[in-house]
Formats: structure tokens, C-alpha cells, sequence
């Protein structure tokens, strides 16, 4: 138990005091050390004496009679984890356990309840109001039909497409990416994770232009110094320089400013690639 994974942070804990205390180590030397005061050290003694490994399993908050929490209760819980903080005049911007434990006290629904009460009510009913996720709402025009029509089958058919010399190539950006540099970086080694420097020095930022070659799903990445419709034209031009031999590509974009400026759309009216126009298809939007 002691050396365990698996198990929760107070049992490891328990184990180990109960193993220093049976190996003569001095109670004021083992709080220190596990970094837990004497109360807890000769507390997790007699609970181990009382009931051995099965009562030092226990967290703190079970010890004892389980406290019953009613169906109307546990209702109350959840309704309260369905409202924003800020509707209970708290400044925080999501629920924790122990906020919701601590509220549900204060709301009169429960006498007293422990955090780890809360996780399993929650559990039970698959809420979990500390994790956010985004979602994009569509928003369809006249054209997306045919625009995802046209994108799919690229992608559908893009090896039998490289078979013939027409790449698919989708293409995007990463605009104003950080470089930050941390030193040092300690490795993991058994027993801790890999660990980084907080403080860190800025080398400014860049801007990435990649090329995802569908067929190969080898990506091409290209640094602009300035993210507008010049330098996206530019590297246009050194990805058909590098790859000249080609009889033509699709080339997927979405509607970024600088792919749907007029310099870009006049490079593209006069673009061939191997003596074969090259073909852009515009990404659906929404």
C-alpha cells in the first residue's frame, strides 16, 4: 500500500505512518517527514490497532456511521451544480466539490456533507460542472452544399488522385504561435513527472503555414514572417516550386482574409502547376 499507484493520497499516507511508527521512528519524525501533524500520526495508529487494514483504508469523512443523504436531498445537489456560481452570489466561474458542499450547507439543504459526498452524487447522475467544452454553431449558406460536396470528394478520392499526379493539399495557419524557452527541464525519472521551469524567456512569435498532404498525411510547414495575402502567395509559390512535377492540386482553404484577398485571387486566376491549372477548392463554412 505504501509504494501503491492506485490508490488515493490518505491511504498511501496511512500506510506509510503506520510502517514508520512499527519501524521505531520518533511520531515527531514521521509527521514531519509525511508532512502531517502528531493528531494524525497517532489517530492512523489507533485506527489501525482498532481495525486493521480495513479501518485504515477508510477516508476521514466515513469513518463511522455513513451519513444518509435523501433522494429530495440529492436533487437539491444536482439543481444547485445546474446553477451558475453567480447565481448564489459567489465570484467564481465554475463549481468545485468543496464549493458545492460548502454552499450546500449554507442553502439549508444538508446539516453537514463532505466534498467527497458530492463527487459521488454528481458521479451518480454524470454531471460534472468544473469541465467546459466549446462547440462551434453552424451557420449554413446557400452554397455549403455544394462547397462540402466538392471538399469530401477531394478527400475521398485523393489517393486515387496522387495516383495520377493531382495532390490533395489542405492548408492553413497558426498565426502569432509564442516561442518561449524553459530552462531547466528535469525529466521524469521513476516517481515524479517531468518537471518545467515556471519563469521562461520570449523569443517573440512566428507565424506557421502548414501544408497537410492528404494521400501521405505528411505535413509541410512553412514560417511567414507576417501573416497577409503577400507572404501566403509566396509560399504558394515554393510549394510549386518543390513540387513542379505535379500535373495539378487541389488545394483546400478556408475563408481567412489573406486567402480570399484580391492579390490572392488574381495569383490564383493565372496559376498552373506542370502545365495543368491548379484547382482551389474552398473549405465549407460553418
Amino acid at each position: 500500500m505504501a509504494h501503491s499507484r492506485r490508490l488515493a493520497g490518505f491511504q498511501i499516507q496511512h500506510a506509510r505512518i503506520v510502517l514508520a511508527v512499527a519501524a521505531g521512528e520518533p511520531i515527531q519524525a514521521v509527521a514531519s517527514r509525511l508532512e502531517c501533524d502528531r493528531a494524525t500520526v497517532w489517530r492512523v495508529c489507533r485506527r489501525y490497532e482498532r481495525g486493521g487494514l480495513k479501518e485504515l483504508l477508510l477516508d476521514d469523512h466515513r469513518v463511522g456511521r455513513p451519513q444518509e443523504i435523501s433522494p429530495l436531498q440529492r436533487a437539491q445537489i444536482v439543481e444547485l451544480a445546474c446553477l451558475e456560481p453567480i447565481a448564489e452570489g459567489l465570484h467564481i466561474t465554475h463549481w468545485t466539490s468543496a464549493d458545492l458542499a460548502h454552499q450546500a450547507v449554507a442553502d439549508g439543504i444538508v446539516d453537514a456533507i463532505s466534498p467527497s459526498t458530492v463527487q459521488r452524487i454528481l458521479h451518480d447522475v454524470d454531471l460534472q460542472p468544473h469541465r467546459t467544452r466549446y462547440w462551434k454553431t453552424a451557420r449554413l449558406d446557400a452554397r455549403f452544399k455544394e462547397r462540402a460536396e466538392k471538399v469530401l470528394w477531394c478527400y475521398g478520392n485523393a489517393g486515387r488522385l496522387a495516383r495520377a499526379g493531382v495532390w490533395t493539399v489542405a492548408v492553413d495557419e497558426m498565426p502569432n504561435l509564442q516561442v518561449l524557452e524553459r530552462r531547466p527541464i528535469r525529466r521524469a525519472i521513476p516517481g515524479f513527472i517531468e518537471r518545467q521551469e515556471f519563469e521562461y524567456t520570449r523569443h517573440g512569435t512566428v507565424n506557421l503555414l502548414l501544408f497537410l498532404i492528404v494521400h501521405t498525411g505528411r505535413m509541410e510547414v512553412a514560417v511567414e514572417a507576417t501573416k497577409d495575402a503577400d507572404h501566403y502567395i509566396r509560399e504558394l509559390r515554393a510549394f510549386r516550386r518543390r513540387h513542379r512535377g505535379l500535373k495539378g492540386v487541389f488545394l483546400i482553404q478556408d475563408g481567412d482574409p489573406s486567402h480570399t484577398a484580391g492579390d490572392t485571387a488574381a495569383y490564383w486566376s493565372g496559376c498552373r502547376v506542370g502545365g495543368a491549372p491548379t484547382s482551389r477548392r474552398p473549405t465549407p463554412r460553418g
